[in-house]
């Protein structure tokens, strides 16, 4: 079991400690289940892979310390903790193997964005790079909400405000990913950049809770 692995075990077995945050949890599993995390909505197509995915395992057969992994990401990016920005590059991601053929399609990756590819990885902690030359300026959850129409069974979105963050950099994991692992760079790094399978944006998460870099 890796690092991030044990980390997310660790946060399932703190979470089991109240009832209440076992019922949210399988509340956000079982919306992640559905496809309810991943179809647009307040948080954009691509939210749910963006925060992990895997292709050999489908949400409902992911282990509990996965999903513990995944709603404190969520949670993050509710409170205000976290924020996140898209990023459009040359085309969604194909195989691992085909580096060359990924890193062309990052050269397309917009301003003030630039992408290095690690082109052989071997064992390193991510599969590359993304950084930012100039201030970025990004929306944060304010950790409120509204309720844009007079319904409130519907669809709600979240109250947020301009933040900026300075020039700095975030490792890039490209494909599958566990949501661990996200959270592991989240916590060790500040940031990181996920480009999941399926998707042309890169999804840049910032940990506002700790200092840039």
């Amino acid at each position: 079991m890796t690092v991030h692995e044990d980390m997310a075990e660790a946060l399932w077995e703190d979470i089991q400690e109240s009832p209440e945050a076992v019922a949210a949890m399988f509340r956000l599993r079982n919306r992640h289940i559905r496809g309810e995390m991943d179809e647009g909505g307040i948080y954009g197509t691509g939210y749910a892979d963006a925060l992990g995915s895997s292709a050999r395992f489908p949400p409902k057969k992911w282990p509990l310390a996965q999903h513990a992994a995944f709603v404190n990401i969520h949670a993050l990016i509710g409170a205000g903790d976290v924020a996140f920005t898209c990023i459009s590059t040359g085309g969604t991601p194909g195989p691992d193997a085909d580096r060359v053929g990924n890193a062309r399609k990052l050269e397309d990756t917009v301003d003030p964005f630039g992408v290095e590819l690690d082109m052989h990885q071997n064992g390193a902690d991510a599969d590359g790079t993304l950084r930012w030359e100039s201030p970025l300026k990004i929306s944060r959850s304010t950790g409120a909400h509204f309720f844009p129409s007079a319904c409130k069974e519907g669809t709600y979105s979240l109250l947020t405000y301009p933040t900026v963050r300075e020039a700095g950099w975030a490792p890039l994991e490209v494909g599958d990913s566990w949501p661990s692992r996200t959270l592991m760079h989240l916590h060790q790094y500040g940031a990181v950049a996920r480009w999941p399978y399926g998707s042309k944006l890169i999804w840049l998460f910032i940990n506002f809770a700790k200092p840039s870099f």
